[in-house]
């Protein structure tokens, strides 16, 4: 399993997942000019693509999917909330026999991998997270979410590598100059993760297989990689664990990241 981060963020979110000779697609919010272009930075190309998860409708994770459909008819795998909130301005008409719907912690496989989507809790219709399970490995792809609850976490316990949320540190937040209303919807159970937050979460989920942590989706303008990184050393500290025994990775919003094997 290889997994090339292209863009995160609040200005566009996509990432290549790679299982053999497959390629998918993980949201698809840049420009397709800007897919291939941070591909080939990284000698890939879109050639093959298999099909395209989508875990929200928001123009962040879906404005490329118009021009991607145009060029790659592929499968859409997403939930049937998802589905129907997608603003056809950026998808175009969809042949929805093409659509696949996705419900909540069922086990689907794919023959190379298997795929357990999950919920997550973001002000979108339905949105998603992944748990992706080749072999003896697991990659979980959580953005979006204002929370995750303590009841669904062995779900996602102990994988190999997580590409989770840690979108603002809280003080930056609250003395931006955003208006209040925004600052209240990122601070809500359906908004975004905070630094602490998402650190937090991740010591009680990380386990003696956990490889890497990619931390998504990082605010532009209430957040900045070493406060992230530093917030996690922090947290880890206090609960008696040591961040660097995995390997912390930041996902960029304009720059692809080297290619990951899981």
């Amino acid at each position: 399993m290889k997994l090339t981060v292209l863009a995160s963020g609040s200005k566009g979110n996509a990432s290549l997942l790679e299982f053999n000779d497959k390629k998918y697609l993980i949201d698809c919010g840049i420009t397709y000019r800007q897919l291939k272009l941070r591909l080939e930075k990284q000698g890939k190309t879109m050639e093959g693509l298999s099909g395209v998860f989508i875990t929200h409708e928001h123009r962040d994770h879906t404005s490329g999917l118009r021009v991607l459909l145009n060029h790659h008819q592929v499968p859409i795998y997403l939930s049937e909330g998802t589905f129907k909130g997608l603003d056809k301005r950026y998808t175009g008409p969809i042949d929805e026999s093409f659509i696949h719907f996705l419900r909540e912690e069922e086990i689907y496989d794919f023959k190379d991998f298997t795929l357990i989507p999950f919920n997550t809790y973001h002000d979108a219709i339905e949105p998603m997270g992944f748990k992706f399970i080749e072999a003896n490995k697991s990659f979980v792809y959580m953005t979006d979410t204002g929370y995750f609850p303590l009841r669904k976490y062995d779900l996602i316990k102990n994988a190999t590598a997580y590409m989770v949320e840690s979108n603002y540190e809280a003080e930056m937040l609250l003395e931006s100059e955003r208006p209040w209303l925004l600052k209240r919807r990122i601070l809500d159970d359906q908004g975004h993760l905070s630094n602490e937050d998402s650190a937090n979460m991740m010591t009680e989920i990380v386990g003696e297989n956990t490889k890497f942590i990619i931390l998504a989706h990082l605010s532009e303008d209430c957040n900045m990689p070493m406060v992230a990184k530093d917030t996690y050393e922090v947290c880890f500290k206090a609960k008696s664990f040591l961040l660097d025994q995995y390997q912390l990775i930041i996902a960029k919003q304009h720059i692809s990241l080297d290619e990951i094997i899981i």
